[in-house]
């Protein structure tokens, strides 16, 4: 079996599951991203324990992310949802980039067609920045939304198999 089939499957299965238990996956998302920061931030610790006498610089640098690895580790177990956290300020970062970059082709760019694909960059930010707020504010919804994107991306790997399958 081929690995864009069983990628396919296993997209459409866990995008299922996000669709029809949206609380239930937002909050395993939560978990396993907790514990997996946990876990990064013990071994940082012991990584700067154990680098001390040779760079104690970077030991503390490492021993502070330890640290603050921990705490958002257990904040995202038992208080926020990661993945309306790590999805919103995602959308964030993409929304002040692109009204960034819209701004500065309105004001630098050259010509009628750079200028007006400038104002369609900012609107997208601005967009983007509402998408930010709104996936913050409802986890449920990102949750959905995850799923959903997780059921096209399978499709797309079934149907890539299934074209590359009838070329040979």
């Amino acid at each position: 079996m081929d690995y864009r089939k069983i990628l396919g499957i296993i997209f459409i299965i866990l995008g299922l599951l996000f669709v029809v238990y949206p609380l239930y996956s937002a909050q395993a998302v939560s978990w396993i991203a907790g514990i997996c920061l946990i876990a990064f931030g013990f071994a940082s610790i012991i990584d700067g324990f154990s680098v001390w006498s040779i760079m104690a610089h970077v030991s503390v640098i490492n021993i502070l992310l330890g640290i603050c690895a921990i705490l958002f580790g257990i904040l995202f177990i038992y208080r926020i949802d990661a993945l309306s956290f790590m999805v919103g300020y995602l959308f964030y970062l993409v929304g002040f980039i692109l009204i960034l970059v819209g701004l500065l082709g309105i004001f630098v760019g050259i010509g009628t067609i750079s200028r007006l694909s400038s104002v369609l960059i900012l609107i997208l930010g601005i967009v983007a920045v509402f998408l930010a707020a709104y996936s913050i504010a409802q986890p449920l919804y990102t949750a959905i939304l995850v799923g959903i994107c997780l059921i096209m991306e399978g499709i797309t790997f079934l149907a890539s198999d299934i074209a590359e399958s009838q070329i040979n």
